[in-house]
């Protein structure tokens, strides 16, 4: 299969349904982006994490994902805050073991590091994320590069 044959990478909203399907997600995001809902003191962070699931305590009855983001109502120091995260906010999309995607071009920029110049490339590497535990990968997840 040649590379204009490939099949497209899934997008945010394909990987965070799937891993919600399976148990939970956590949205790495740039809460300065524009239209992101979250509480002030939140609005400055370039990386936030927030977590979502169907079986949580306290339960988040209106999570819904479509295709412009994630809306919900997540509870801050147990208070309710009803949120919204556009996709063009997230960057990093995982369960709590690490099993998910990276989208590296909406990495915000202050967090990129270059790799060190003896290598010759100047990649960006990707926010830190929990390590994977030693088991298998669902094959309906692919990692994003």
């Amino acid at each position: 299969m040649s590379a204009s044959m490939a099949p497209s990478p899934p997008s945010k909203k394909e990987v965070m349904l799937a891993l919600l399907d399976r148990a939970e997600a956590r949205v790495h995001l740039d809460a300065r982006h524009a239209g992101v809902q979250l509480p002030e003191r939140f609005r400055n962070e370039a990386h936030l994490r927030l977590d979502y699931g169907y079986g949580f305590q306290p339960p988040i009855p209106d999570l819904t994902i479509d295709d412009h983001g994630i809306s919900a109502t997540l509870s801050f120091n147990r208070l309710p805050f009803r949120t919204f995260v556009p996709w063009a906010a997230v960057y990093l999309i995982a369960d709590f073991d690490g099993n998910g995607a990276v989208w590296q071009e909406d990495i915000p920029v202050d967090l990129k590091m270059d790799v060190p110049p003896d290598t010759g490339t100047t990649e960006p590497e990707p926010a830190p994320v929990e390590p994977p535990p030693k088991k298998p990968r669902p094959s309906h997840l692919k990692l994003v590069k």
